[in-house]
């Protein structure tokens, strides 16, 4: 079996664009699309995180446009982010998927479930995410944890931004923040660097188009009763990027969804690499069709 560190990058071209992507895990099953956060690549997962669950299933991971090692412009809408990867899922022959998203990756997954034919999306995870504008929606107030990574450029400056935006104050989390960053930069050889930060403004505008109420019909806030399959929802006690009851609020939402809602204790937006161990049983369980019967039948 593959695992994040010895998975081949491999490439494919769609409507003209020449993308990087990797599948590795389980060769049977239905794989795992896993939408990558802000200035971030293929390159940029944690290792304990990932493997645990390529060790039940096939884990797909792409570069979209203009990220890492794929070519094209980086689009400056959440539904531009969202019919990439639907492309992609097309352009691989793939009849179903589970989707997990990740920060502004979780909003481009609400985008890609709202928007993809029907059935092709089986199961959603959101984690640390926000929806799009609406009433009860909490922006954020304290911009600094966003520009410390946005500015970021030595690798210095991304583990100052890493740790403090990314998990709580405590030594215990701290800590944590740390020796994931350490696997996340020691995991692959050759990596490719994080987002230039002048292509990252295109990211940044996407999340700020998401968050305009002048935009709402593109968004997912009064489409999250369109959502029928099963969502997990997690996130940390206190994220201070997207903050926390943004979660509480898109569970609230989804009404006609089986929907789960975790949080996590002393912890940030960078909860799942904190507590991988925990979060990925979690995943792997919600993504059993077996455990998650049990649990319907018990509630």
């Amino acid at each position: 079996m593959s695992t994040y560190e010895t998975a081949q990058t491999q490439y494919i071209i769609i409507k003209g664009v020449k993308y990087a992507y990797r599948h590795f895990g389980l060769t049977t099953g239905i794989p795992l699309f896993s939408h990558m956060h802000f200035r971030g690549t293929m390159d940029h997962w944690d290792p304990a995180f990932i493997n645990p669950l390529a060790a039940r299933r096939p884990i797909l991971l792409l570069d979209s446009a203009g990220v890492g090692r794929s070519e094209g412009e980086i689009p400056t809408t959440y539904t531009g982010w969202a019919q990439i990867v639907i492309d992609f899922i097309d352009a691989l022959g793939l009849r179903q998927v589970d989707l997990f998203g990740f920060s502004m990756g979780g909003c481009a997954a609400q985008m890609i479930a709202l928007d993809a034919p029907a059935g092709l999306i089986r199961r959603l995870i959101l984690a640390g995410t926000i929806p799009s504008a609406g009433e009860g929606v909490i922006p954020r107030t304290d911009l600094t944890p966003f520009n410390k990574l946005r500015l970021a450029r030595t690798k210095e400056e991304h583990l100052e931004a890493f740790l403090f935006s990314f998990f709580a104050p405590s030594e215990k989390s701290q800590a944590a923040g740390r020796e994931s960053f350490a696997r996340i930069h020691s995991a692959r050889s050759n990596r490719a660097d994080y987002v230039d930060i002048n292509l990252a403004r295109r990211q940044g505008r996407a999340f700020v188009n998401f968050q305009d109420l002048a935009q709402a019909k593109e968004g997912s806030y009064n489409r999250f009763h369109e959502l029928k399959m099963p969502v997990l929802i997690a996130n940390g006690s206190d994220d201070v990027l997207l903050p926390t009851p943004n979660s509480y609020l898109m569970w609230q939402k989804l009404a006609n969804a089986n929907a789960q809602l975790h949080l996590f204790p002393d912890s940030g937006h960078g909860f799942l690499y904190q507590y991988a161990a925990q979060f990925t049983k979690l995943i792997n369980d919600f993504l059993d069709d077996e455990h998650l019967s049990s649990l319907a039948s018990r509630l």
